[in-house]
């Protein structure tokens, strides 16, 4: 059982997508949080809740969008993709912190360990769309 390359190619633009399509959602989200998020002006207690709230609504909406992305773009092994998006994205994140990890901070553990989940989410959500649109089309219209 062997990939032809276009299948092959597919698959990697497919994590490609899925990892781009979740930082086009995740930087803007946040950088506007930091932005709302100023530490050289004393901000009120609901612009700093308001600030965290849309930095974990941007990267919840981007690694389920970036899941379900891999997902429909994929032709094989659907959530084996989706997981590599999860681990790239994971990566990413441990690169952009240094790969620093203490255990006094669980939040940061977390975060590390809680990108593939949400990926995977989506794939699952991914794989159910696709599935379903798979069955509606497999008859010729008119058949049941």
């Amino acid at each position: 059982m062997s990939y032809p390359v276009n299948e092959i190619l597919r698959n990697f633009f497919s994590v490609v997508a899925g990892v781009t399509l979740a930082l086009v959602i995740i930087i803007p989200s946040a950088l506007f949080a930091a932005f709302l998020n100023n530490p050289d002006s004393a901000i009120p207690a609901s612009q700093e809740i308001l600030s965290t709230l849309l930095l974990i609504s941007g990267i919840v909406a981007g690694c389920m969008l970036g899941g379900y992305t891999t997902v429909k773009v994929s032709t094989r092994k659907d959530i084996i993709h989706a997981l590599i998006t999860g681990i790239v994205l994971t990566i990413l994140y441990a690169l952009k912190n240094d790969f620093e990890f203490d255990w006094r901070y669980p939040d940061t553990g977390i975060a590390y360990v809680g990108f593939i989940p949400i990926v995977m989410i989506g794939g699952i959500i991914g794989v159910r769309k696709k599935r379903t649109r798979l069955n509606n089309h497999s008859s010729l219209p008119g058949t049941p």
